[in-house]
């Protein structure tokens, strides 16, 4: 079984090398919001959301004291599971996440006028690179 590192190294290789080939595919193809929307989605998706967070993994060691909001989802996957499910494994932590930062985020930001909002075309390119680092991850835990 591949440790952190390994996983990260993975990642990382696998997105320079995908951002590289559209780059050099189609100039145009590679606009900087949106790069920067998927590498953002790509980072947290292998850093901080990944199928090991029902673990006492060093992902979940990089919350901090943050941690204790991921422990309900702790006690509720079992490892190697549906947290390594490559089709709704993510969608789950995700879901899970948003709940809790959509809550704090209208309670916070809900009288800010609405041209201050992200646009959903991004929210939904960061969502992707969340959801490619979480496959690329349960992709090397199957083969390894």
């Amino acid at each position: 079984m591949p440790g952190y590192n390994v996983h990260r190294l993975f990642n990382y290789t696998v997105f320079i090398a995908i951002i590289s080939v559209l780059f050099a595919w189609d100039k145009t193809l590679v606009d900087l919001r949106m790069l920067l929307a998927l590498g953002a989605g790509f980072y947290i998706g292998t850093e901080f959301i990944t199928p090991d967070l029902d673990t006492d993994s060093t992902a979940i060691k990089k919350w901090g004291r943050l941690k204790i909001i991921m422990l309900p989802y702790k006690w509720m996957f079992t490892h190697r599971q549906s947290s390594h499910n490559i089709v709704y494994g993510a969608i789950v932590r995700i879901l899970y996440i948003s709940l809790l930062v959509l809550g704090l985020y209208y309670f916070l930001f809900s009288s800010l006028p609405v041209e201050n909002s992200i646009l959903s075309l991004y929210i939904f390119i960061f969502l992707v690179g969340i959801i490619i680092a979480n496959a690329l991850h349960v992709i090397l835990d199957t083969f390894l």
